[in-house]
């Protein structure tokens, strides 16, 4: 009985340290699983810092809200992965494809092939945005790792997916700027608004915050020199020129000689 009862003492211990070294395995990982990782700044500072929080597995994007304005056709993103356990000594491949949410995509373009360089656990990847094709409605799409074509397997569940939100919408809260305002003094320098205008003055003066551009040194110059108004006029003489119509009347936008 005892030789028994020790025999099962130790089938039961060599059973318990099987299963630790297996639940172990599955949180550290060998190595072949990967990961996505999150930017704590969501993509709007230069220099990323990355934490392992999936609350930043995400990137947003309104293209019609950007120092460029509508001269801004392509946005880069910074994409950050991780892998589960121990480096290997060799590179990796690392591919990617979209997961479309409801009726509107984000174009995604992957500008070079990607790989995880050897004795390394932690890289960072560029892919590129596509401005939407329609104003005012939201293109929503999840990155994903296409391990079909991949070096690695899947980590963990919760770190397999990036979401994408990209958009093209202005308007006067997204800008900085009351109604109030505009119609009580802004509409004596800048005329009527309207968001073609509001466009404008973004792809031409890098106005995307109101506030801080009419507190500019280059605003005070255009009041006081008529800018606003000679600009667009010297706009409507160039070989480019295409009407800016005003969505509320019909009519091209103008600007009134102060």
């Amino acid at each position: 009985m005892k030789t028994i009862k020790r025999l099962i003492e130790c089938l039961a211990v060599g059973l318990l340290l099987i299963s630790c070294h297996e639940y172990e395995m599955v949180q550290y990982g060998d190595g072949g699983q990967i990961n996505f990782i999150g930017d704590y700044y969501l993509g709007q500072r230069s220099q990323p810092y990355w934490v392992d929080d999936t609350s930043y597995l995400h990137y947003e994007m309104n293209f019609g809200m950007n120092p460029q304005g509508d001269s801004l056709l392509f946005d880069t993103v910074v994409i950050g992965v991780q892998i589960s356990g121990v480096p290997a000594d060799f590179r990796r491949k690392v591919v990617f494809k979209t997961i479309n949410v409801g009726e509107n995509a984000v174009e995604v373009f992957y500008p070079e092939k990607y790989y995880m360089p050897a004795d390394t656990g932690m890289t960072t990847f560029k892919i590129v945005l596509k401005r939407p094709a329609e104003r005012n409605k939201v293109y929503t799409s999840f990155l994903v790792f296409d391990y079909e074509h991949s070096d690695f397997t899947a980590g963990t569940l919760e770190r397999q997916k990036f979401r994408l939100v990209v958009q093209d919408v202005v308007n006067m809260e997204l800008w900085g700027c009351s109604e109030t305002d505009w119609d009580n003094y802004y509409v004596n320098y800048l005329g009527a608004y309207s968001e073609t205008k509001q466009r404008y003055l973004i792809t031409k003066y890098g106005a995307y915050n109101f506030q801080n551009w009419t507190m500019s040194s280059e605003y005070l110059e255009l009041f006081n020199s008529n800018g606003f108004y000679t600009d667009y006029e010297d706009y409507k003489k160039s070989p480019g020129y295409k009407p800016l119509i005003d969505e509320n009347t019909g009519e091209e936008i103008s600007f009134p000689i102060i």
